[in-house]
């Protein structure tokens, strides 16, 4: 099992390339990244430059603009080392030997491209965003460990970030899902775009059950794909979509699109 390596300048594939090719600023140069490809302390080096907000050049195969979109978006992350280096972890002890330069490649693709996507599918469905953002957090993590042996990843993200969001949900509420009523949109204080947006808060105006169904249907999810995550008939799900999308439409011909 690997150490994660504090020391890991030492290490790092680009410490004999010319600085000017990585250290300067996306203003005056697009930067090459190729040197970061296979880099034995990528991680290690992209966690040092989120947590100390380093506004220059290459860092772990991220750009400045590249890091600073994610840490805009990521504002609850108090250590990426910690974050990174858990993920790491969890993947070595599913299979036992340190993931190959993919693994590390392909996991920061794969959160980039949809971890803001699975935030708003998670908003959307009736989460206020701190859960949101902690859930799906936890499923990148969890997946970490079990990656190889999982084909559809975005598929799997998505239906163990709804399952860890109901649970939490679950834990701070007595009612059920289904049957508790919708939190007052005016009360939630997230600042996140997507849950100012118009659609956003009509949903939250449907029952939760409705809410949650119609997440799934925005997202691209069949009933039967729908219903197997929730853990509920077919059926239910089909009910459920009717009554919302005739809510949805009432509450448009009253004017409720804010």
């Amino acid at each position: 099992m690997s150490v994660w390596v504090n020391d890991w300048p030492r290490q790092a594939a680009c410490k004999t390339s010319n600085p000017g090719e990585l250290y300067i600023s996306e203003l005056e140069l697009t930067p090459d990244k190729a040197v970061c490809t296979g880099c034995s302390v990528r991680m290690e080096c992209l966690a040092d430059a989120l947590d100390n907000r380093v506004t220059f050049g290459v860092w772990g195969g991220m750009t400045e603009r590249e890091r600073r979109n994610l840490l805009h978006r990521r504002r609850t992350v108090t250590s990426w080392a910690n974050l990174l280096r858990h993920a790491r972890l969890e993947y070595e002890r599913s299979v036992g030997e340190r993931p190959g330069p993919d693994f590390d490649e392909d996991f920061e693709m794969l959160f980039r491209e949809w971890f803001v996507r699975l935030v708003g599918f998670l908003i959307r469905g009736g989460a206020r965003q701190p859960d949101a953002e902690d859930s799906v957090q936890s499923a990148f993590v969890e997946l970490a460990g079990v990656w190889d042996s999982v084909s559809e990843r975005t598929a799997w993200l998505r239906t163990v970030a709804y399952r860890k969001w109901k649970r939490m949900l679950h834990k701070t509420r007595k009612d059920d899902l289904v049957f508790c009523l919708p939190e007052d949109p005016a009360k939630d204080a997230t600042n996140d775009v997507v849950g100012q947006s118009q659609i956003i808060q009509l949903l939250r105006q449907l029952p939760p059950m409705q809410q949650a169904v119609m997440a799934f249907e925005f997202d691209g999810c069949s009933p039967a794909e729908t219903a197997e995550v929730m853990g509920v008939p077919a059926v239910n799900v089909r009910q459920n979509l009717r009554r919302a999308r005739s809510n949805l439409a009432q509450l448009i011909k009253e004017g409720g699109m804010l």
